[in-house]
């Protein structure tokens, strides 16, 4: 049983990674400076933004496949105003090491890639790199129907596993020759500093940003300073952004290396729009492209029931059935699968 002695050590383990008092820890072992932090004005954007996301739900899996349903698309807004909500690929996919490479071939062939490269270690991500290989093909299209000096949001960082490198490296190219900036807005990040136990880098970068700029947005380039970013190989720039004085949260923000120079401008776009009750300081489009896409828990249900039925049709007896589709953990705790 957990003793309170146990959650009072876990308590004092929490606060002294999140505790923050004052800055100058923080700035000398980062190397960050106050006047790192850059604010700037927010500016009535005239032109789109558009949001790409994904989504997907497990329908069933076993030992050695799985079955999810995935989903992805974009919104296109101008100013506050939704204009319209595109959905790209809604469909499942089998996730089986054999049989893969067939499934992959149209979202790279939309992406002007003819393979991608997986390494055995790969393949339980397969999942994953679909559904983010069709987020990169709403991408994609986002592009095509959008016009020079408009923005383009991905919800999600740059900073990817190797295999998806190139797919989204074409994506780059397409935005820069259209014109668009295309960001990447991450609501959580692994990013760390400090020596000893590991702390939270942007939620210190907020807390310190909020000391120095309060009621302000503001900027923070993670070039030359001292913190765990991953691999860093994709190409651009991260930034931990605030996009609204009146919001609590900060963001980090990947930005490819044709953006070098234009970065205030669209972050001065995107917080015009970034003001919302639903969700302040938080890009709307990006928010509206959450809600639009995301996959209810009723719709993998139905999706799942569906299934059981082809499968019975199909000559599969409903014991059968049931120890193929059911997590073992609902017999654990006495639940009745769906």
């Amino acid at each position: 049983m957990l003793s309170d002695l146990r959650l009072s050590l876990v308590a004092e383990l929490i606060r002294d990674h999140i505790l923050l008092d004052g800055i100058d820890r923080y700035c000398q072992e980062t190397g960050v400076k106050s006047s790192d932090f850059i604010p700037f004005e927010p500016i009535e954007f005239e032109g789109d933004i558009l949001a790409a996301d994904g989504s997907n739900v497990s329908v069933c899996g076993w030992s050695v496949a799985a079955i999810n349903l995935i989903r992805s698309g974009y919104v296109v807004y101008q100013g506050q105003r939704w204009k319209r909500t595109v959905i790209t690929f809604d469909d499942i996919f089998f996730a089986d090491p054999a049989i893969y490479a067939d499934q992959f071939a149209p979202p790279l062939k939309r992406l002007g890639q003819d393979q991608i490269d997986l390494k055995e270690e790969d393949l339980e991500r397969l999942s994953t790199y679909f559904r983010e290989l069709q987020e990169y093909a709403s991408l994609n299209d986002a592009i095509s129907v959008a016009k020079p000096g408009d923005i383009i949001l991905y919800d999600g960082s740059f900073d990817v596993f190797e295999p998806l490198r190139a797919a989204l490296s074409s994506v780059f190219r397409r935005a820069e020759e259209r014109g668009v900036a295309l960001l990447a807005v991450a609501k959580s990040s692994s990013l760390y500093w400090g020596e000893g136990i590991s702390l939270p880098f942007m939620y210190h970068t907020n807390q310190a940003g909020s000391m120095l700029l309060p009621n302000s947005p503001w900027y923070l380039n993670l070039k030359d300073k001292r913190v765990n970013r991953g691999p860093g190989k994709w190409g651009g720039e991260s930034f931990i952004v605030r996009f609204t004085g009146r919001s609590d949260h900060a963001f980090r923000v990947d930005v490819p290396g044709y953006l070098a120079g234009q970065v205030e401008e669209a972050l001065a776009g995107i917080s015009s729009c970034s003001t919302s009750a639903e969700c302040p300081g938080y890009p709307h489009a990006l928010f509206r492209a959450h809600r639009d896409i995301k996959i209810t828990d009723n719709e993998g249900a139905s999706v799942r029931m569906r299934l059981k039925d082809k499968l019975y049709r199909d000559g599969l007896s409903p014991r059968q059935i049931a120890v193929l589709m059911q997590d073992y953990h609902d017999i654990l705790e006495m639940r009745q699968g769906i």
